[in-house]
């Protein structure tokens, strides 16, 4: 990972060019236009939840990564959280210099700090680039399902 590369907590003058990182997908730009203010409003409403946590990638200034984890409480099985990563972004020119890996491991190290039993994804079955990603730092695929409202 380049060295001048922060992995921390997002704080909320990281997101200015979250819009921007979001629409980055393996396939080009997504066109997916984010409304900056309802971002911000909303970041502000979820960053004073324990559950929610966001993680940035910043070099120089820049947000170049970011990761959203989402930690739900399971009241059943162990009673462990368990921790649901969304929305990992790369910029494209920061790919394949271990700034994912980092992110999630961020993320993991946190998890073993509350205690949590797992962390799970969902990824595009055709992107093939960030499954050979996610087999490669450990995960084991599985079979999700989806249904828009």
């Amino acid at each position: 990972m380049k060295k001048n590369v922060i992995i921390r907590f997002s704080e909320e003058k990281d997101l200015k060019d979250l819009p921007w990182l979001y629409r980055q997908y393996y396939n080009g730009d997504s066109g997916i236009e984010t409304d900056f203010d309802k971002m911000i409003e909303k970041y502000r409403e979820l960053s004073v939840n324990k559950d929610y946590k966001f993680v940035s990638a910043i070099c120089n200034d820049k947000l170049v990564g970011f990761c959203s984890a989402v930690i739900n409480q399971d009241i059943l099985d162990k009673q462990r959280p368990l921790i649901f990563l969304w929305h990992l972004r790369v910029a494209p020119n920061f790919r394949k210099m271990g700034i994912g890996k980092a992110i999630v491991e961020f993320i993991e190290k946190y998890g073993k700090t509350i205690n949590a039993d797992y962390t799970l994804l969902s990824c595009d079955a055709d992107n093939e680039g960030a499954c050979r990603f996610y087999d490669k730092i450990g995960y084991d695929r599985a079979i999700s399902f989806y249904k828009y409202l």
